[in-house]
């Protein structure tokens, strides 16, 4: 339930379709389903639920409330007689109950004019005719699809934190007191963005930047999104260990060499790219529905979901470098004639890099 209704809107799912889902009577009981206020959600109420006057209570407050109810894989019992003028849909088993005895409750149910009934497990084009010959409105079965597991990972407050900050400070003007405000929420941030600032021209000023609105006002906004994309990097791979993180900033430096080589307009692009390229492993969401979250430039976005452009053919060199295709990468060096040695320097550039990095924050 978290995972598909607190990190998502409903119809991102289901589209324009309702969303039949099961309700275990206890949860029914604790009021669960009361705290959703979704219109195309449809409490499922399962075969085992007592059909007694508590359960009774909590449908009227779930159709007070306009949701819509499901008896589901229900089993004709007079004892839920009286919840059938609050029931939208009753689901049939096909397999538990013979279609005989579906037909003579549908009849039964014709008082009901706002009841529809639901053939579960038609699995055969024979099945679908006699299941609309014996009166069934809709229908469900390995006959029209195999069903789809789709799971979602609620994101941490950490990583929530880190796409905020992301979007901030890639906006047209940046807001800096909307930064402060979000930078002040987090001491670790804070601390680690000010020993940030001092390494990074260490020796070069008279000095120190103590302050926070003076630190993220002499980064100005090219090292802010470097500094930020860092740190979302880090906070979103922090319970996934640190060598996913460490790849991901050595990619971001590799490809950032390479670019400045090859296509040096897209450098800072190019950085981006190679330290977002794993975040769809990090977050354990399809990289799709990674980028919609990050405000990201056209060739970055083509890179990550396609492989293409500039930026994509460098990630796709660094991947075969990675993966030891060295038939391929040798190819593509040729392609954009580098050689394996200026490859192999940026490579060893950027691990000294990230190490660097890490040593200091």
């Amino acid at each position: 339930m978290a995972e598909q209704f607190l990190t998502q809107k409903i119809e991102e799912l289901v589209g324009e379709s309702l969303c039949f889902v099961n309700f275990p009577d206890s949860l029914l009981r604790e009021g669960l389903a009361a705290g959703l206020h979704q219109p195309q959600l449809v409490i499922e109420i399962l075969e085992d639920a007592t059909p007694d006057q508590k359960l009774l209570v909590c449908v009227k407050q779930l159709k007070r409330q306009g949701l819509k109810v499901a008896l589901d894989d229900h089993i004709p019992n007079p004892s839920w007689d009286e919840f059938l003028p609050l029931v939208d849909f009753i689901k049939l088993d096909l397999r538990q109950t013979s279609m005989a005895d579906c037909a003579r409750l549908i009849e039964r149910c014709r008082c009901y004019p706002a009841l529809r009934f639901i053939a579960e497990k038609v699995e055969t084009l024979d099945e679908f005719a006699a299941a609309q010959a014996a009166g069934f409105d809709l229908f469900q079965g390995y006959y029209f699809q195999q069903p789809q597991v789709i799971s979602r990972r609620i994101l941490t407050t950490s990583e929530m934190m880190a796409f905020e900050l992301m979007s901030t400070v890639n906006s047209n003007e940046v807001d800096f007191n909307k930064l402060t405000a979000l930078f002040n929420r987090d001491l670790s941030l804070t601390y680690n963005l000010l020993r940030y600032v001092n390494s990074l021209h260490a020796g070069t000023r008279q000095q120190k930047v103590d302050n926070l609105r003076g630190a993220l006002v002499y980064l100005g906004q090219k090292q802010l999104k470097r500094f930020t994309a860092l740190v979302m990097t880090a906070y979103i791979s922090e319970n996934k260990g640190i060598e996913l993180q460490r790849l991901s900033m050595v990619r971001a430096k590799w490809c950032e060499l390479l670019a400045e080589k090859v296509c040096p307009a897209l450098k800072e692009d190019a950085f981006m790219c190679g330290l977002f390229s794993l975040l769809d492993v990090l977050l354990e969401l399809p990289m799709e529905e990674v980028v919609a979250h990050i405000p990201l430039t056209e060739p970055i976005r083509q890179a990550l979901l396609e492989r293409k452009g500039p930026l994509g053919f460098l990630m796709s060199l660094i991947k075969d470098h990675e993966q030891a295709n060295w038939t391929r990468l040798q190819q593509r060096l040729d392609f954009i004639k580098l050689s394996e040695t200026f490859s192999s320097q940026c490579y060893e550039e950027a691990i000294q890099w990230c190490r660097r990095l890490n040593d200091n924050h």
